[in-house]
């Protein structure tokens, strides 16, 4: 029997390591797959590390480079001892050295100077001609973004060094999306060293990146020196057109899915181009209305994963909309980004232009009904019954905002008084309404309401729904707040959370 289940896990363990070969072979193999595969053999690699490490014996270059990355992937230290014998082979290219040294580093091999030098006689020749092959696919936004991400394993001094002596000497412009995607690295010498060698190149479409990074970047020493760059290259390239980027055109559009906003202001985009040969290529934007512009992913997902990826969002509704609308709330995104005094994250960068151009498709859009001011009183009654929907679900206020009256709501709780229409729960919501809902949530609250009534207008046929947002951000724009049934919703469901903590 042990013998047959044990025949039965190395079956599973090679139709395992197949498929990944397969796939990563075709250029289809998407990150939850390959995700997939590595969860599913580790707890199989007694029986999966021999038919992978026979892999590093093909003659098939990319085959080893796929035999590298699932070994790396597995973090067994049995991997260390082929590892290290392949490395020893002179018929192997440095950059199969280099993912070699990669995935030795992974598993936790330190490797001395003299074996480094043994297997990279000259790093810096090799970096050339590594770089000299970049330049040919550098401008296609998914290269420069894998470049981003090899270039970031570093520490923020080598990044700098690498920029200044490897990236400046090329004074190629095939150069600039990655340059100015290193504007926004999250270390300022970084930052620093790509202002520098990006007012080498003197083109003109960068004048405009140096100024924003001029007025917003949260550093001082960023900030002035953009704002002398900047200066510079405009004194001397005077009315100079600027050049087109060569950006390959993004491929046809297939869906631009917008989430609703939870209770943090926060929503995601998916943008979803399709690919040639099937699938999607997806730009994936994570935003909220007071930090702006929080991540960004991109990657490639079959239709069924991209939906699956939408129904793991608990109480949020996405829309198909349109490019154009996609586009202005990234917009609005990127401006709060600055205004809280942070970077956006490279990848929105450097996937900018998949936000830009025309929208082909049809998407229907319901307009957002017209507030009658004589409703506005019967609206704002009613408008508590939004925090009964799903899109509602987790508006309320943060734990540590409420944290002065939770004592009080627990002892009204233990007396089951802690319910609408109970005086002295009413007095407590009262009071903490007053101090909790300052000027930051005036302000952003209305904005909020406003931009999910579009978005109720869409999921649901009746406009009273919408009607409820837009009375509850009118409201609150004439400074209603004690006896505002929206923010009594949301400090009740506030207590309770705090409470539960």
């Amino acid at each position: 029997m042990g013998k047959k289940a044990k025949g039965g896990t190395r079956e599973k363990a090679a139709r395992l390591v197949a498929r990944f070969f397969d796939r990563y072979a075709s250029g289809e193999l998407t990150v939850g797959e390959a995700e997939d595969i590595f969860d599913r053999l580790f707890d199989l690699a007694d029986e999966a590390l021999p038919i992978i490490t026979k892999r590093l014996e093909s003659v098939d270059e990319n085959e080893r480079k796929a035999a590298i990355t699932l070994l790396r992937e597995l973090d067994d230290p049995r991997a260390v001892h082929p590892l290290r014998r392949m490395l020893s082979d002179a018929d192997r290219s440095d950059e199969e050295k280099v993912a070699i040294i990669t995935a030795l580093n992974e598993l936790g091999e330190t490797l001395d100077e003299a074996t480094l030098k043994r297997a990279i006689p000259d790093p810096e020749k090799m970096v050339r001609d590594a770089m000299m092959g970049v330049l040919e696919t550098i401008e296609d936004p998914g290269q420069v973004e894998e470049f981003l991400g090899i270039i970031g394993q570093g520490p923020p001094e080598m990044q700098a060094a690498y920029v200044q002596d490897f990236l400046a000497p090329l004074a190629d412009r095939r150069l600039l999306l990655l340059l100015v995607a290193l504007l926004y690295s999250e270390h300022d010498e970084v930052v620093l060293a790509a202002i520098d060698v990006v007012e080498r190149l003197k083109e003109p479409a960068i004048i405009s990146f140096l100024r924003e990074r001029g007025q917003y970047d949260p550093s001082l020493q960023v900030r002035h020196a953009a704002e002398n760059a900047a200066l510079r290259l405009q004194a001397r390239i005077g009315d100079r057109s600027s050049q087109p980027w060569s950006i390959p055109t993004p491929p046809p559009l297939a869906y631009c899915l917008l989430s609703t906003i939870d209770g943090d202001g926060g929503q995601v985009l998916f943008v979803a181009r399709e690919q040639p040969e099937g699938g999607f290529w997806l730009l994936d934007v994570m935003f909220n209305d007071h930090q702006g512009v929080k991540d960004c992913f991109s990657g490639i997902a079959e239709e069924d994963e991209l939906f699956d990826m939408l129904d793991a969002f608990d109480s949020v509704d996405f829309l198909d909309v349109s490019l154009e609308r996609a586009r202005a709330e990234v917009t609005r995104a990127r401006q709060a980004t600055f205004e809280a005094g942070r970077r956006l994250p490279p990848p929105l960068v450097i996937w900018q232009d998949w936000l830009e151009g025309e929208d082909s498709r049809e998407v229907e859009e319901t307009p957002l009904p017209t507030l009658d001011p004589s409703r506005q009183a019967e609206l704002l009654e009613a408008c508590g019954e939004l925090v009964t929907l799903d899109e509602f679900e987790y508006w309320f206020f943060n734990p540590e905002e409420v944290a002065d009256f939770v004592s009080s709501y627990r002892k009204l709780a233990r007396k089951n008084q802690a319910e609408f229409g109970e005086p002295a729960y009413e007095e407590l919501l009262d009071e903490a309404i007053e101090a909790v809902v300052e000027e930051k949530w005036q302000r952003l609250l209305p904005s909020r309401l406003r931009r999910q009534a579009w978005l109720l207008a869409q999921l649901y046929e009746e406009d009273e729904i919408a009607l409820w947002a837009l009375a509850a951000a009118d409201a609150l724009e004439r400074g209603v707040l004690v006896e505002h049934p929206l923010l009594r919703w949301m400090m009740d469901a506030s207590f309770l959370n705090a409470a539960e903590e």
